[in-house]
């Protein structure tokens, strides 16, 4: 809970480190509602598609509507179940940065507050960032597959649910490991020697992110909060 509340205070407190955790959430809400905006635009196109099927021009414009209804439901019921992975997705470079900020503050070393040196440092690593996501996502797809097969076999439940949980855990330690620029040996007793720290606290976020509205904000709550964690286990910084 100490690290926790450490990880949050370094966001809220921060107005850079708070625009990269916002900014993701928001650029993601953009995109579904620009897809329901663009439903409503089209709203018409239902009701003159009826029209060479139905006899009455009114029941044509009701049915219309109603198929726009339940698009729009659809896109909602869309966004409940891919939110917050987009937002992962669209939060990575985000998030590099955000952990490297992180490291820098409480390295008590002095850090710019200039947003647009930020964004530019961020777009310079981006090559590298996405060159990260593709290994983890290899990674993850891998380990998923495993925990998936698992969860065939009723006795292997907690085997499943603890390799989902780490995973969770690892693909946000693994901005730190990048950073620091951590070979695969290193990272695999990284894992070894935390395997209980970081598999309990990635089956907490994973409860968090099962919370609507609150799930939105985790990818940037949980870069924080392993981050802070990885530098208390490396012994960078004081427990």
């Amino acid at each position: 809970m100490k690290t926790f509340s450490q990880a949050l205070r370094l966001i809220t407190r921060d107005p850079v480190n708070l625009f990269l955790a916002v900014i993701p959430t928001a650029i993601a809400l953009m995109m579904y509602f620009v897809l329901i905006a663009w439903i409503f635009q089209r709203a018409d196109y239902f009701s003159v598609m009826l029209m060479d099927y139905l006899p009455s021009k009114d029941a044509a414009g009701w049915i219309g509507k109603i198929l726009t209804a339940i698009l729009v439901l659809f896109v909602f019921l869309l966004m409940s179940w891919t939110f917050v992975i987009v937002v992962g997705l669209i939060a990575a470079p985000f998030n590099s940065m955000l952990s490297s900020r992180i490291e820098t503050i409480l390295a008590g070393k002095p850090v710019g507050e200039d947003r647009q040196k930020t964004m530019k440092d961020m777009v310079l690593r981006l090559g590298t960032t996405l060159k990260n996501e593709i290994k983890k996502l290899v990674f993850i797809i891998v380990v998923a597959a495993f925990a998936f097969v698992m969860n065939f076999f009723p006795l292997f439940y907690p085997v499943g649910l603890f390799l989902v949980a780490l995973l969770f855990a690892v693909q946000f330690v693994d901005y730190s490991w990048s950073r620091h620029e951590m070979g695969a040996g290193a990272c695999f007793s990284d894992v070894l020697r935390n395997i209980i720290p970081y598999s309990v606290s990635g089956f907490l976020f994973l409860l968090l992110v099962s919370i609507p509205i609150i799930n939105a904000f985790i990818p940037a709550v949980a870069t924080s909060y392993f981050t802070v964690l990885w530098l208390k286990r490396q012994k960078k910084i004081p427990s």
